[in-house]
C-alpha cells in the first residue's frame, strides 16, 4: 500500500511540474539589411528588427488553388501580423494575392512576400506548420 502511494505522489508531482513548466522562446533577432532581404516566421513565431516586435499571429484564410488542382482562379491567403514597439502594437491583416500586400508599422513597411505551405488537395496542411516570409523596411 505504502508503495502504491508512493508511485501515485511521483506521478502526481512530475505531472505538475511538467504543467507549470512553460517554454518561452527569445524572438529571433534580424538585422535591418537581413530583414529588407526576406526573413521567415512560423506562426506563433516573433522576430526582432532594431527593437521592434514583429509576429506572425495566425493563418487568417487560405483559398490559393491548390497545385494539384484546375482552378478557375489562383486564390489568396491573408494572414495576421503584428507589429510591437514598447507597450504598442499594431495589427495588419496582409494578403497574397488581394490587397493589402504590405502594411506600414512603427516606421516600417512590412510587406508580405509568401506563405508556405502551398496547398495540396491530397495532403492538406496542419495549421502549426505555416509559416511567413516578409520584406521589412525602414520608411521616412
Amino acid at each position: 500500500m505504502k508503495l502504491r502511494l508512493a508511485v501515485v505522489a511521483a506521478v502526481l508531482s512530475v505531472a505538475a511540474c511538467s504543467a507549470s513548466q512553460t517554454t518561452v522562446t527569445e524572438p529571433v533577432v534580424y538585422s535591418l539589411a537581413e530583414a529588407a532581404d526576406s526573413v521567415q516566421i512560423r506562426v506563433g513565431a516573433t522576430i526582432s528588427v532594431e527593437g521592434t516586435l514583429i509576429s506572425f499571429s495566425s493563418l487568417v484564410s487560405d483559398s490559393r488553388c491548390p497545385m494539384d488542382a484546375i482552378c478557375v482562379w489562383q486564390g489568396d491567403a491573408a494572414v495576421q501580423v503584428s507589429a510591437q514597439k514598447g507597450a504598442d502594437t499594431q495589427l495588419m491583416q496582409l494578403h497574397t494575392t488581394l490587397e493589402p500586400h504590405s502594411s506600414r508599422a512603427h516606421g516600417y513597411s512590412i510587406a508580405l512576400l509568401s506563405v508556405s505551405p502551398y496547398p495540396s488537395a491530397s495532403a492538406p496542411s496542419r495549421p502549426d506548420s505555416y509559416s511567413v516570409w516578409l520584406r521589412i523596411l525602414r520608411v521616412q
